[in-house]
């Protein structure tokens, strides 16, 4: 007998919050739509992308043949929560695969059930996952259950008092994509393992020199020369031998990121260009991921005076905004031509230096923005953070830190977050 990995349905918070309410009220309602597929190890994922409500009855061949679909019930007791009488009724066709799932069953509209046919087989829908507040799950079974040794319990009694055991067990379970490991890549890398996430991938092409040493974390006079990711994956791995570092030395459009970006829960973007951020921000809508963006920079102003130290920290949900609509690229278009450039093409125009972008870069700025990062995506877990996020850090010579922040949202004609660009 093959070993599949399960089945589990994931909607973006816009879709279910949208749909759910309408459900509840309407029990002989239906949400129908479209879904795709993302395979990994982990999970046979189904992601959907498309829900609209109906007082009919959907039927297989009413849609093409080689279509997936979803479709979401709230029948409420009355109508009972037989899955296999539904795909009676919906008679998907043996090409098709059809996930079904019914939410608010039994006394007190808590339960839900679901099923998934697919060339003919019928297996169970094992979770439904919502990329959101709290990062919602409702599966058959608890999801990997940590069973923490008195060793554990001592290592992290401070951070579980601190989030709580939900809120850290989050965190635990949390696998994470990082791109960039210079010094905001470092920076956020650290506090991320000292959490207590299950597994971090590093990418980066570029290896360490003498100037990186100022601001980095984890790295030392040995490491100059060495490819960043890989002397940051030795330094977080002598730190907590438990955690999976992976390193990748490679930039953000080769082939191996959107393998591991299809199996993660977060991805981080440190970078100092557009191409990667475009790339990450792509990757976040197609697989359904939230994306952190973080940049910072030092600048003098043309009459003179203190140098301006200013930091931006944004968290993105799928579908709820992404650095092409909401902000974060300088030249969207530029950096399109180089994600889609062959290999070895000329730039459009020579690479500036650094020292002709910023005045250069400060530890303590970085490790404000980083913190700020991380603690968005803490207050995220724990079902604080209601939506994207932005936060705009600079620091006033004399005065202390200004911040300003706010809830960002999608652009309705983006080219990222509103299609599969």
């Amino acid at each position: 007998m093959i070993d599949r990995p399960p089945y589990e349905l994931v909607l973006s918070r816009e879709l279910w919050e949208t749909t759910l309410p309408d459900l509840l009220m309407n029990p002989g309602r239906l949400a129908v739509g479209t879904c795709r597929r993302n395979r990994h190890e982990g999970a046979d994922e189904l992601l959907v992308e498309s829900l609209q409500t109906t007082d009919r009855t959907p039927s297989g061949d009413a849609r093409p043949p080689m279509c997936d679909w979803v479709v979401l019930g709230a029948p409420g007791q009355a109508a009972g929560d037989d899955v296999r009488a539904w795909l009676d009724r919906l008679q998907p066709r043996k090409t098709q695969l059809l996930a079904v799932g019914l939410v608010g069953l039994g006394a007190e509209r808590s339960e839900w059930n679901g099923t998934v046919v697919e060339n003919g087989e019928v297996r169970p829908l094992e979770a439904i996952r919502v990329v959101g507040p709290g990062m919602l799950r409702a599966g058959r079974k608890p999801e990997d259950c940590l069973e923490l040794s008195a060793g554990d319990l001592q290592r992290w009694s401070r951070t579980r008092g601190a989030l709580g055991d939900a809120t850290w067990r989050k965190v635990a379970a949390a696998r994470v994509l990082l791109i960039g490991a210079g010094r905001n890549g470092s920076a956020i890398a650290f506090p991320l393992v000292a959490l207590g996430i299950r597994a971090l991938t590093v990418v980066d092409p570029d290896h360490l020199n003498l100037e990186n040493l100022d601001a980095g974390f984890c790295v030392t006079e040995q490491d100059v020369g060495r490819a960043k990711t890989e002397a940051l994956q030795e330094r977080l791995h002598a730190f907590r031998s438990d955690c999976s570092i992976t390193s990748l030395p490679h930039s953000a459009t080769h082939h191996c990121v959107a393998a591991k970006a299809a199996s993660v829960d977060l991805i981080v973007t440190c970078v100092d260009r557009d191409t990667p951020r475009l790339v990450a921000a792509r990757l976040a809508r197609r697989f359904l991921k939230v994306h952190i963006d973080v940049g910072t920079g030092i600048t003098f102003e043309e009459n003179g005076g203190p140098p301006v130290l200013a930091g931006d920290v944004r968290l993105l949900l799928p579908r709820m905004g992404c650095v092409c609509c909401v902000g974060g690229l300088r030249n969207e278009e530029e950096a399109r031509y180089e994600l889609l450039a062959p290999p070895g093409a000329l730039p459009r125009r020579a690479p500036q230096p650094w020292h002709q972008q910023r005045a250069g870069s400060l530890i303590t700025l970085n490790s404000l923005a980083v913190a700020t990062a991380v603690q968005l995506w803490l207050d995220l877990l724990a079902g604080r953070l209601r939506s994207s996020y932005w936060h705009r850090l600079r620091w006033e010579s004399g005065q202390g830190l200004r911040t300003d922040a706010a809830p960002v949202g999608p652009a309705p004609d983006c080219r990222v977050c509103g299609t599969m660009s």
